[in-house]
């Protein structure tokens, strides 16, 4: 049988998998009674949809059948994505760190260390890594002067991509896509030829 082919109730059983109604209720900042509703075949609003497969880990086009979920993602691995996702979003409308951000020369360690543990599989670390890195990344961008920016867009520009990878391995495309973009828009800021978007053909040099 098709993912397609399941009900949305049936699909959302299926996702939540060992979380209960009120702990899922919740996480996405909805009532139970949504839950329990989405559950008996029932509909719900836009917003509370996105925020329900947000706290699933993944898409609303996984929770309505458009497409199928990608791999089997535990709870833990969920809550390492609710960080990234909290952490993507705020550093892209700049809140600030609640700690002194690192050097930029810290941070690009921290940037390896979360490739590592990309490429490694340990998607836990990776997000416990990538929900400090974020802001402190953000923080030290804005913070840098003319001397320093380059470098600290790069250091950024590098932890969006890298969020964006973990998203998309945990199954949650709309924030892979969304933190590549910030990454792309922080590019352009930066004056990053390399990462940012190509310039307009009609404002190329010969």
């Amino acid at each position: 049988m098709q993912w397609s082919e399941y009900t949305t109730s049936e699909r959302l059983k299926a996702l939540r998998g060992g979380m209960t109604q009120e702990q899922l209720a919740e996480a996405a900042g909805v009532s139970v009674g949504v839950v329990r509703k989405l559950e008996r075949g029932g509909t719900a609003s836009l917003p509370s949809l996105l925020s329900i497969a947000d706290s699933l880990g993944t898409d609303i086009a996984v929770l309505l059948g458009r497409q199928a979920p990608r791999r089997s993602v535990d709870r833990d691995e969920r809550a390492a994505l609710r960080m990234v996702s909290a952490a993507t979003h705020d550093a892209a409308i700049g809140i600030p760190a609640e700690v002194e951000p690192g050097t930029v020369e810290e941070l690009r360690a921290v940037v390896r260390r979360a490739d590592d543990a990309y490429w490694g599989g340990r998607y836990t670390e990776l997000g416990t890594l990538l929900g400090r890195l974020l802001p402190e990344a953000r923080a030290r961008f804005d913070a840098s002067g003319t001397a320093e920016r380059e470098a600290a867009a790069g250091v950024l520009i590098d932890t969006f991509q890298t969020a964006g990878m973990a998203a998309n391995v945990l199954g949650s495309r709309d924030l892979a896509y969304a933190a590549l973009t910030y990454g792309r828009q922080i590019a352009a800021q930066g004056g990053d030829d390399l990462r940012g978007p190509p310039p307009h053909p009609a404002r190329r040099t010969r």
